[in-house]
């Protein structure tokens, strides 16, 4: 048996799916500093076995939306439901819920066991864990995690990595319902942050409860969720599955905060089961647009460098833009190429796997194309 939790009401381990009735429900919340609005009438909601991600850059409100759902912080306006009841006013220790932050935490006089038990421990003394259950659910943790041979070690004698799994398992075997979790990779290094996401997800997959996951960091989001809240000034901007938010950005501001984007302005110059773009009298074609472009109103054509190609020849009408080479530079899988567009002075990224690169450098001229489905219209503010 595993430490995940029992399923209720049909809920299965897997992932989450929207017949089932939400875990978490956020409706309406706003939290004020001072004139600073943190939080501005945020509201989604979390479906049992969901990985969610909170996902903006520092100050847009991500952290503080994470705290509120904890209870660290208490809204001034609206309501915070776990399982279809109000949790907006209990504190921590009464939510079905836990916290992994960024700094670990772990009790340095502890042993990794010793830190694991903690949480059932304080359980088995309230009577809310059967007396001898606590080494099965601390036994049953570390191995979630592949921590059993490191049970007997203190905090120190650990990796970076190693403490953030023991983190990890302290918080699961007090077995949430919501496991919540602050930037908990940003203090390691590169490879093993993405060592850990892979990890964390299949963690996350085994338990089968569910993630709430605060992170600035693009490629984490992407890579882990199962839905993505990109927030921007204490709003969400856009909340959706990994490939939405990337492909079909709701906001110039996610286009640009997801990835690499070039964003061209340009006309609305038709919109339908296929979009048209106006770009210095040229008539170009795009897959589809955001809501929010209206025909004839000021635009923006979303590109992004991995879905442009450099040609020698001009592509079928409206999915090309001539270009100047600047600048080439290898990036090992990739070959980033800094272009400029012949006439009008904007400037493209086009990224090429490395083993197809063209060979072009500065000054050679050459079309920078795409297939129409890859172009994509946003609204301009």
């Amino acid at each position: 048996m595993g430490i995940g939790r029992p399923t209720r009401d049909g809920e299965g381990e897997g992932r989450a799916t929207a017949e089932l009735e939400p875990v978490v429900e956020i409706l309406e919340v706003t939290k004020r500093f001072g004139e600073v609005v943190a939080v501005d009438r945020v509201s989604f909601s979390i479906a049992p076995g969901e990985f969610f991600s909170l996902l903006g850059p520092s100050g847009c409100g991500k952290t503080t939306t994470l705290r509120i759902l904890a209870g660290f912080e208490r809204p001034d306006a609206g309501r915070v439901l776990i399982d279809g009841r109000d949790a907006s006013v209990l504190p921590p220790h009464r939510r079905d819920t836990n916290m992994v932050f960024q700094s670990y935490a772990l009790f340095p006089h502890m042993t990794v066991r010793e830190n694991v038990a903690f949480g059932p421990r304080r359980k088995e003394r309230r009577r809310l864990l059967a007396r001898g259950e606590v080494d099965r659910v601390v036994r049953e943790a570390l191995a979630t995690v592949r921590m059993e041979a490191f049970a007997d070690r203190y905090p120190r004698e650990l990796s970076g990595g190693q403490q953030q799994r023991v983190a990890l398992a302290r918080a699961l075997a007090n077995r949430p319902r919501v496991l919540l979790l602050d930037e908990p990779l940003g203090a390691l290094d590169l490879k093993l942050r993405q060592e850990m996401q892979f990890e964390l997800k299949r963690i996350q997959r085994e338990v089968g409860i569910s993630f709430v996951y605060v992170t600035h960091d693009q490629g984490e989001a992407l890579t882990m969720s199962d839905r993505v809240a990109v927030m921007n000034a204490g709003r969400i901007e856009h909340l959706g599955p990994p490939e939405e938010v990337y492909e079909r950005p709701a906001t110039a501001f996610v286009a640009g905060f997801i990835g690499s984007a070039n964003l061209l302005p340009c006309r609305v110059a038709g919109l339908g089961s296929e979009a048209a773009a106006e770009l210095d009298g040229r008539r170009l074609r795009a897959g589809g647009h955001a809501p929010g472009c209206r025909e004839g109103a000021d635009a923006l054509l979303m590109l992004r460098p991995e879905h442009l190609r450099l040609a020698g020849e001009e592509p079928e009408p409206g999915c090309g833009l001539p270009v100047r080479v600047l600048d080439r530079t290898f990036q090992g899988p990739e070959v980033r190429f800094q272009t400029a567009v012949e006439g009008g002075g904007l400037e493209l990224v086009v990224l090429a796997p490395a083993v197809e690169a063209p060979a072009l450098g500065p000054g050679d001229r050459a079309w920078a194309t795409w297939g129409p489905e890859r172009a994509y219209l946003l609204p301009r503010d």
